[in-house]
């Protein structure tokens, strides 16, 4: 008795007790156990072993043998990509008769599983596309270039763009920014969604404000700057240079602009959240419009040595862009203020 477990003693114990009493009801409303319990033991006891009453290992009596070594599973890999579209059976008759090797059903499936190896047709097609392009083109980062590099005499301006998401009660609402990377000539718009519609329609805006003179264009990988908006870049030549991925300090003059939006137009205008709620945009952009004209017209600029970005472009000779940059003259600054004022049209 010293040798068996407790349950087994159990066991051993209500089994007794049936002996005396020959009532299985009474035995295991006492023992608290079903009669399906009682009689497996009834059944398995032997009074000549006891260890009979403890518990049996659940394990198969035979087990699948034959694991897969790493060359092995590359080799079931390599032939499962091949014949994507072919069910596990198939696949080992298949191999077998090509190779003269067997491999089970069950070893293929197990290979398809750990290799998630199943036939996806979006995801088949996502992946040959993404190859394609990658081959066509390749991504130019800001930290291999040097921005003067791109800056031209008849196209001086290089803008660094960003996108500003604002969680609101009754949604989500867009502010898409631009800085120029030398003058700090800053431009913004709200949207509605993020597309690239959006940001197509704010290059657009963007490209009249500047009379086209727009050399490159710097953003992030996000999808607003991709379909649409490469289209326009295209046709507009315009050269379009990424950060890298999940690296917000290569932008840190569009960083620092956004920061600038929120703290000194967002939080105090009072109009501006309230106008975002409607489904028209009009009125939140006529007053980014108007705060737009301050910074760029009277808010002195601590990069600039305290002055404003019109003035800085229109009074300097910006080496810092080109040697023979010379500024257009103030009649190319009327224009933007009339312009940057023209809020309607495109989209909102």
């Amino acid at each position: 008795m010293g040798e068996l477990t407790c349950q087994a003693k159990t066991r051993l114990a209500y089994l007794k007790f049936y002996k005396e009493i020959r009532d299985v009801s009474l035995v295991c409303r006492v023992f608290k156990i079903s009669r399906q319990t009682f009689y497996k033991w009834q059944k398995r006891f032997n009074p000549q072993n006891l260890s009979s009453l403890e518990n049996q290992s659940r394990a198969p009596k035979e087990r699948r043998q034959g694991k897969l070594s790493f060359k092995e599973e590359l080799k079931l890999k390599e032939f499962r990509e091949r014949y994507i579209r072919q069910g596990k059976i198939k696949l080992s008759i298949m191999y077998e008769r090509e190779f003269g090797e067997k491999f089970s059903s069950w070893q293929f499936q197990k290979v398809i599983k750990k290799y998630q190896l199943y036939y996806d047709k979006a995801r088949i097609e996502k992946i040959r596309t993404k190859k394609k392009k990658n081959l066509l083109f390749k991504k130019v980062r800001i930290n291999e270039v040097n921005p003067k590099d791109y800056i031209l005499k008849e196209k001086p301006f290089f803008f660094c763009l960003d996108l500003i998401v604002l969680y609101l009660p009754w949604g989500k609402r867009y502010i898409l920014t631009a800085i120029d990377h030398f003058n700090k000539l800053g431009f913004a718009r709200a949207y509605k969604s993020k597309s690239s519609l959006s940001a197509f329609d704010f290059l657009l805006r963007l490209n009249i404000l500047v009379e086209g003179k727009i050399a490159a264009i710097l953003s992030d990988n996000g999808s607003e700057f991709s379909k649409y908006f490469e289209e326009a870049l295209k046709k507009l030549n315009i050269i379009h240079l990424y950060t890298r991925v999940r690296t917000p300090e290569d932008n840190p003059r569009d960083e620092r602009f956004n920061r600038t939006v929120k703290e000194e137009f967002m939080e105090v205008n009072e109009f501006f959240e309230e106008y975002l709620a409607y489904d028209d945009l009009t009125l939140a952009n006529r007053e980014l419009t108007e705060w737009l004209i301050f910074y760029n017209f009277k808010r002195p600029h601590q990069a600039l040595y305290y002055q404003t970005p019109i003035w800085y472009i229109n009074n300097q000779q910006v080496s810092t862009m080109s040697p023979s940059y010379t500024p257009s003259g103030m009649n190319f600054f009327s224009f933007i203020r009339k312009k940057i004022r023209a809020t309607p049209g495109m989209m909102n």
